[in-house]
């Protein structure tokens, strides 16, 4: 355990003050010791390993989701530390007793980076582009967006969202940096191709775009009138830094070694074996694992005839895996080991653990039963087809390639083979589009609400599965888990999700998806929304320190 490691509270505190990971902290989301009072100025530099790709709003990538937090908005600020919703561009809302109506009083004096004012009008803009899609723009429905009726502006400061179903987890979707961000009139008027380029975006954050560089870099300059951060900011006013500049630096050594030489200030997604490295050279480590969907292979039914249409294979696959190797092997105990489909800390998550368990003598006589018989090399076959799979090496997260290594090695133990490619992002997001002769997909949704299980696995939603035949009690049970609002209630439903998948066979988790990001000395009050992503408006640092 490194004594400088720190980690931000979990929304379910006993759960992490039970939890072996638990490593020392200062006890708060914004973890530097400020060494007298905040200056403002100076530049931060950014390193991360992910390529920036297309700007949509709507696009989660970890590397475009660490700029555009700090550009655009929400009426909602969800509180990192505690999980409570507080006033942001709204000041305050009102929802009634059928849960189908939520009513906003805006804030005023907001205004966009382009000096148009925020009006109930254009908020309605863009939650109609998130909830109906354009098809004129070639803008598609946003999956986030269950059961979304509409909303109205009946006066300036003044907006009424309907749903024509109850959904316990809508508050959480407003505060979303990727399911609501609010843009102005300018941007929204685009079509696709030009929301997707970061130099259109025109939001209220308290920074903007100076430049960027394709997909290897932008700057960020302070907006100098900001002055509506939200409820439970450490300062009012403007941001404390003069400029942001991100870059990609795929390099996990260059990442690391910027951060020693002062080149850089933050560098995301730091790999386990560098972990020592940074707190001995007086860095701080800040590690947190992202509440929504713990890191997983999910199963891909599109192809009846795959070897994983039955469900046998996919229990014996999961009981080939051994979670607790992969953590020891290739990541550190900063990686939380899964037990169930939700991140530890995700309100009213389930326990899947029984499911879970290592267990190989399991996995071959389940694959004896199917009929997969083992070859002269160890691979079983079955009507002269090999057990083999094609996995792809994820390149949204450092660890990927590490642990499906040692996936790798686990599941040919039980006589499945894998074969591993390392794509480029390009490759692999044009890969995903035809998913026939990729059974396995990793991945993960990182949302601070169980609900992100249906907007995963809901078949009118991301629909995970691509199953032919949906699964009706799957879909069932994911819309009583929204419709229920008593916790307790709804945390039964959560399990009762949880028990279908594992029974299933639909998901086997590899880690709870953990963000780690190395911060130089030099920086204070480096903080993040509720699911890690960058934000930067408390953030100072140091005279000399950049």
């Amino acid at each position: 355990m490194f004594s400088t490691r720190v980690r931000r509270r979990s929304l379910i505190a006993a759960a992490l003050a039970s939890s072996a990971i638990v490593l020392a902290a200062c006890g708060s989301n914004a973890v530097q010791s400020s060494d007298g009072p905040p200056v403002y100025g100076g530049t931060l530099t950014f390193y991360d390993p992910v390529e920036y790709q297309a700007w949509k709003p709507t696009n989660s990538l970890w590397s475009n989701s660490q700029v555009s937090n700090n550009l655009a908005e929400r009426l909602v600020w969800q509180d990192p530390e505690t999980g409570d919703y507080k006033p942001w561009l709204a000041q305050s809302w009102t929802v009634s007793d059928d849960h189908l109506t939520y009513t906003f009083t805006l804030r005023r004096g907001v205004t966009f980076s382009d000096g148009t004012p925020l009006t109930a009008a254009v908020v309605k803009r863009n939650f109609d582009q998130h909830g109906f899609g354009d098809e004129a723009r070639g803008i598609t429905k946003d999956p986030f967006w269950t059961a979304y009726a509409g909303t109205d502006a009946p006066d300036p400061e003044t907006v009424v969202v309907k749903l024509s179903e109850p959904n316990a987890g809508f508050i959480q979707i407003l505060s979303n940096y990727r399911a609501s961000s609010i843009l102005a009139d300018s941007f929204l008027e685009r079509d696709l191709n030009g929301q997707s380029d970061i130099r259109n975006w025109v939001g209220t954050g308290p920074f903007v775009v100076e430049s960027a560089d394709g997909t290897q870099g932008v700057t960020l300059k302070r907006r100098d009138d900001y002055n509506w951060a939200p409820e439970g900011s450490k300062h009012t006013g403007k941001a404390y830094l003069d400029r942001v500049v991100f870059k990609t630096v795929p390099e996990a050594g260059t990442r690391v070694g910027a951060l020693k030489s002062g080149e850089a200030q933050v560098a995301r997604n730091i790999a386990p074996y560098d972990e020592e490295t940074i707190t001995a050279d007086g860095g701080t480590l800040i590690t947190i694992p992202v509440q929504g969907e713990t890191n997983d292979l999910t199963v891909q039914l599109i192809d009846p005839a795959s070897p994983v249409a039955d469900r046998n294979v996919r229990l014996a696959l999961q009981a080939a895996t051994d979670r607790t190797e992969i953590n020891q092997s290739v990541l550190s105990p900063n990686y939380p080991i899964p037990t169930g489909a939700l991140v530890k800390g995700t309100p009213l998550r389930g326990d899947a653990s029984s499911y879970l368990v290592y267990d190989l003598d399991k996995a071959k006589k389940l694959l004896d039963d199917a009929g997969w018989k083992p070859g002269s090399d160890g691979i079983r076959s079955k009507d002269g087809k090999r057990l083999s799979f094609n996995l792809r090496v994820a390149p949204y997260y450092q660890v990927s390639q590490s642990v499906l290594e040692v996936l790798q090695s686990q599941w040919r133990k039980a006589g499945a083979e894998i074969k591993l490619t390392r794509p480029s992002l390009t490759e692999y997001e044009s890969q995903l589009a035809d998913a026939k002769d990729w059974y396995w997909t990793q991945g993960q949704t990182s949302t601070a609400e169980p609900s992100v299980l249906r907007t995963a696995y809901d078949s009118e939603q991301q629909d995970v599965l691509k199953a032919p035949q949906p699964d009706k009690k799957l879909n069932a049970l994911l819309a009583e888990q929204s419709a229920e609002f008593d916790p307790v209630k709804r945390k039964a439903k959560i399990q009762e999700i949880e028990d279908h998948i594992f029974s299933q066979g639909y998901s086997i988790p590899l880690y709870d998806e953990t963000q780690v990001f190395g911060v130089a000395p030099s920086v204070h009050g480096f903080t993040t929304e509720s699911t890690a992503r960058s934000w930067l408006y408390d953030t100072w640092v140091s005279p000399g320190g950049h």
